[in-house]
């Protein structure tokens, strides 16, 4: 019959091989974030460039047909300034014009006056 001593010693065995099969991948996953890292650095200066071939006449399709791929991120440029006076628009500027002078001349008065305001109103716009 197996003693627990024998069980453990069979795990330990199994640990290991698997640990010896874990080795390569380790290596190759340090390699990787090695490389990943690196390449994270270039994409700054790799979206400046692209941009600047772009400013100097190339297209994004002519770029990409030569084998430089858009970058995913461009660069970022100066901010947009906001304008510090907004521009105004007078209601009278901005509304389209119509036959009647005022619009309170068409809104009829309390009390009955509205046939007196209107009649005045078109004699006014001649």
């Amino acid at each position: 019959m197996a003693s627990a001593h024998d069980f453990m010693q069979k795990m330990r065995e199994a640990q290991a091989a698997r640990e010896k099969a874990f080795e390569p991948l380790a290596e190759i996953l340090g390699k990787r974030e090695e490389l990943q890292r690196q390449l994270a650095e270039l994409d700054a200066p790799y979206a400046e460039a692209f941009v600047a071939a772009e400013a100097a006449g190339w297209t994004a399709e002519e770029l990409k047909a030569i084998g430089a791929e858009e970058p995913a991120k461009r660069p970022k440029g100066r901010p947009r300034s906001r304008r510090s006076t907004a521009k105004k628009t007078t209601p009278e500027a901005s509304a389209p014009e119509s036959s009647v002078p005022s619009s309170a001349a068409s809104i009829p008065g309390q009390d009955g006056a509205g046939e007196a305001a209107t009649a005045a109103a078109g004699s006014l716009s001649g």
